[in-house]
């Protein structure tokens, strides 16, 4: 039996820092705001929006809602406007995906629609997923594990037969919550020695090692 594959995207699928880095700097522009650096985008990636705008817009934490959804909105629509230009599937990502007999699922901090849109752009909608989960598809998102139990139980799979592969600190809380073995992205978003210290049972170097390193936890 293969095991199920959990993934998050951004980071870990497909390297987008780009498109929301030049996203977030023209809303930044727009409000006055200084641009920030490439790096320093990156390193705010992987909390979902919310959290994003919270880290560059502290002034409208606890604002109405009225005065969020304006720079909820104007990002949106600026990233609907960049996402497709520089956006693109990490080396080795396609060849892996087309070739996986076993179950897969994407469990991501981005919203459903946005996701399913660049998802689609990429030609990763061909991918027989058994769920695309967004942070606004279920009650709860990562680091909650729901989103992984839920996968679980559409693949039929227990915690010793799922894993979760991130590049991010809410993949690798998700994972321990859930009770599942988490594999960390070396050429994501997140420095490797915060994801280590949650202990993940591999790392990911290369995507052409992945199928090999699942089978050998598999029947270690």
């Amino acid at each position: 039996m293969l095991p199920l594959l959990i993934f998050d995207l951004d980071g870990t699928l497909i390297d987008s820092a780009p498109d929301i880095a030049v996203a977030l700097n023209k809303t930044l522009s727009h409000h006055g705001k200084p641009n920030v650096s490439f790096e320093v985008v990156v390193a705010h990636i992987g909390d979902g929006l919310r959290k994003l705008l919270a880290d560059f817009f502290p002034e409208y934490v606890g604002a109405s809602a009225a005065e969020y959804k304006h720079v909820e909105d104007m990002f949106l629509e600026t990233y609907e406007e960049e996402m497709y230009h520089n956006t693109k599937p990490f080396p080795g990502v396609l060849q892996f995906l087309n070739h996986y007999e076993g179950p897969m699922g994407i469990v991501t901090n981005k919203n459903e629609d946005p996701a399913r849109k660049i998802i689609r752009h990429l030609g990763l909608d061909k991918i027989p997923w058994i769920g695309i989960f967004g942070a606004d598809t279920l009650a709860e998102r990562k680091p909650h594990p729901l989103p992984l139990f839920e996968m679980m139980k559409r693949a039929d799979r227990d915690s010793a037969t799922t894993f979760m592969i991130g590049d991010g600190t809410p993949d690798m809380k998700a994972a321990r919550a859930a009770g599942v073995g988490s594999i960390a992205v070396r050429f994501g978003y997140t420095k490797m020695e915060i994801l280590e210290s949650y202990g993940p049972v591999a790392i990911l170097n290369d995507y052409a090692d992945l199928q090999k390193l699942v089978l050998g936890l598999i029947n270690r």
